[in-house]
């Protein structure tokens, strides 16, 4: 999701310099509040993680008293959740590549190269996580903040044309920072988080609702779904419009049998 939206940055060679042309950097100071942006993030982590965890016993405990909707409820947050966390951990990684890289070349070609993609970074992650977690943006609001004065500092504009500088340098910059930071964090979002069984796990269901539906050509009977797939029927209904809600299907139940 970030990475497919920072390529087509790159690929639209949306960025420019200030002028400073390293002058006036202060790259100590660059560092540090780098340095600070990573630490709260790995306080939220923590904090997400602890969540996941949380909601993975009550799944347990709604299991074990046969408590089907319990379980199912508890399994959709810590889905919810490890979402959240993929994103967090690719930008700290994202973050903590970018420290990396000013620490070994101090330079203002090396601010652009990390900061360009950061920036970008920042507002699609933004606009991913509001799309299905409005409060992970409250909490990471001073994380956002803090990046963004750090942008600032080093004088990089997006969204302008480049002038003078081939934007190809760049793509191979940025492609290896987001591959880089996705692939980290996909790792270690699985083994820091509990497995949700896939009789309970939302996405699952959700792509086997789906495909259910396609087979049937859009119109089929909520029963007869329920015993095909063996899937509750209240869960068949809870997926029907959280699909709905994400625009992929259009729901009607005129009579509570078909759709």
């Amino acid at each position: 999701m970030i990475g497919d939206i920072v390529k087509k940055f790159f690929a639209r060679g949306q960025y420019k310099e200030t002028g400073l042309q390293g002058e006036g950097i202060e790259y100590d100071e660059i560092l540090a509040q780098l340095g600070m942006v990573k630490m709260e993030l790995d306080r939220i982590k923590t904090t997400i993680i602890n969540e996941i965890h949380g909601y993975y016993e009550k799944m347990i405990e709604s299991k074990k008293s046969n408590d089907n909707e319990g379980a199912e409820i508890n399994a959709a947050e810590i889905v919810l959740k490890k979402r959240v966390l993929k994103a967090v951990l690719t930008y700290g990684n994202m973050i903590e590549l970018a420290i990396r890289r000013i620490q070994d070349t101090r330079s203002y070609e090396s601010i652009v190269k990390v900061m360009a993609p950061l920036k970008y970074a920042l507002s699609s992650m933004d606009e991913y996580l509001s799309g299905f977690a409005p409060e992970a943006i409250t909490s990471l609001s001073n994380v956002l903040e803090e990046t963004e004065g750090v942008i600032r500092k080093t004088g990089i504009i997006a969204n302008t044309i480049p002038q003078g500088k081939s934007v190809s340098e760049l793509v191979p910059e940025a492609s290896e920072l987001i591959t880089s930071a996705i692939a980290k964090a996909q790792k270690e979002a699985e083994q820091l988080s509990p497995k949700v069984p896939e009789t309970f796990d939302p996405e699952i269901i959700e792509r086997k609702v789906f495909e259910y539906i396609k087979e049937k050509n859009g119109v089929l009977s909520l029963k007869k779904a329920s015993e095909e797939l063996g899937i509750p029927l209240n869960i068949i209904k809870a997926t029907l419009y959280r699909l709905e809600a994400r625009g992929i299907i259009k729901v009607d139940l005129p009579n509570e049998q078909q759709i």
